[in-house]
């Protein structure tokens, strides 16, 4: 239940801009007004809003594929890149709440990345990579504040939530839909 000036804040944003936006969304039943300045997210309502309109994050994507596992891909970018990487689907979810053996990892970065040095060799496209490098015009990808994973000592940046979600459903396959919807779940009943 912040107010406009602390989700501004988080958000990036000047506050008279999070004040027009929690009015946009208040007309639109999302978010209600508990007290002076202080609103309440329709949390269910929202995510379902997000995840039925949001067109993709957007930016650049390159194709790759590697012999080792999508999980120590993850780890190894988190070394060479730190604070200028957030892990997706398959392996950002498994992080959070296991239910599936990772086949692929998207990794959202801020700066060019030179693939080579995490051991990637490029695929021919989508259908034959496992390792999916975006570099998106949407920066909300990146969770303010950071949400952040522990793997043998390496600290791994994660995708938001929401963002995992979505990218389950664009890989597509039934199991990635039932981790998808754990996923919603457990973000739902997060504080």
């Amino acid at each position: 239940e912040a107010g406009a000036t602390a989700l501004a804040a988080q958000a990036q944003v000047s506050q008279p801009r999070a004040s027009q936006v929690l009015r946009n969304l208040h007309e639109q039943k999302l978010v209600e007004r508990v007290a002076r300045g202080r609103w309440r997210p329709h949390r269910e309502a929202l995510l379902d809003r997000f995840l039925a309109e949001y067109p993709g994050p957007g930016g650049s994507e390159r194709y790759w594929y590697t012999l080792d596992s999508p999980a120590a891909i993850a780890v190894r970018a988190a070394r060479m890149l730190e604070d200028q990487l957030a892990v997706s689907a398959d392996v950002g979810p498994d992080l959070i709440l296991a239910w599936r053996r990772p086949s692929e990892v998207i990794l959202y970065v801020k700066k060019l990345v030179d693939a080579s040095g995490l051991g990637l060799v490029e695929a021919q496209g989508k259908h034959d990579a496992n390792v999916i490098i975006r570099m998106p015009d949407d920066q909300s990808v990146f969770p303010v504040p950071a949400l952040v994973a522990d793997v043998q000592g390496v600290e791994i940046g994660l995708a938001d939530p929401s963002q995992m979600i979505w990218d389950l459903h664009a890989l597509g396959g039934a199991d990635r839909t039932e981790a998808a919807g754990k996923l919603y779940k457990w973000l739902l009943t997060r504080p």
